[in-house]
């Protein structure tokens, strides 16, 4: 009986797809001196698993599709979203499939890093992540500041998204230490990202085989 089960939940997921639960949503700030521009970015997360990132967009018709990512299959699954209001005025939003396409990530050869832990104080920690020119790290491109705030919970893949442009999807690039990042300041203090938003979400997406 138990063998017969497991076999029709396979049977089961392999025909209706893959559910995942998006359970938190973090929303950065970014700001430069020189070009001067602020701008904002949200993104979504499964806080127990760090392969999938979505982001929700308005396009110019005031339509609304959700774009979530495999990072591990390299493929970005498109949804139109839907809103509707219960009576007691709370917005419950409807993911319909749209299609499915792979994407590009840049080259991990490309990029090298490392995170040096500075110090804790008061459950937050500040590392500095220094990115290099070359393999053997002895050109710095360039030094970004973080402020984590300690958690069980790895949120780095927020801040890598909404903010690490064009190192989004290197999932090589993570604080395993856990935490959310609160703050961020480049070297020379000229651009600055800033956790303005973080909320508990319940979102359940269906990805189709």
């Amino acid at each position: 009986m138990k063998r017969f089960l497991l076999i029709f939940l396979i049977s089961f997921t392999s025909l209706f797809g893959q559910k995942l639960k998006f359970d938190v949503m973090a929303k950065y700030i970014t700001s430069s001196e020189k070009p001067s521009f602020e701008k904002s970015r949200s993104a979504y997360a499964i806080s127990t698993n760090d392969n999938y990132i979505m982001q929700i967009l308005n396009e110019y018709n005031g339509h609304q599709v959700a774009q979530v990512y495999d990072l591990k299959s390299l493929k970005m699954h498109q949804f139109d979203v839907e809103e509707s209001k219960s009576e007691n005025g709370i917005i419950n939003y409807k993911f319909i499939y749209s299609n499915t396409r792979k994407f590009e990530r840049t080259p991990v050869k490309d990029i090298y890093f490392d995170f040096q832990s500075v110090s804790i104080k008061d459950n937050v920690e500040t590392v500095n992540l220094i990115f290099y020119k070359n393999k053997s790290k002895t050109k710095i491109v360039n030094v970004l500041e973080l402020k984590i705030l300690k958690s069980e919970v790895n949120l780095f893949p927020l801040f890598r998204y909404t903010c690490l442009h064009p190192s989004e999807f290197i999932t090589e690039l993570n604080y395993i230490n856990g935490g959310l990042v609160t703050n961020c300041t480049t070297k020379n203090g000229s651009t600055k990202y800033i956790l303005k938003a973080i909320e508990e979400t319940n979102f359940e997406i269906t990805i189709p085989n």
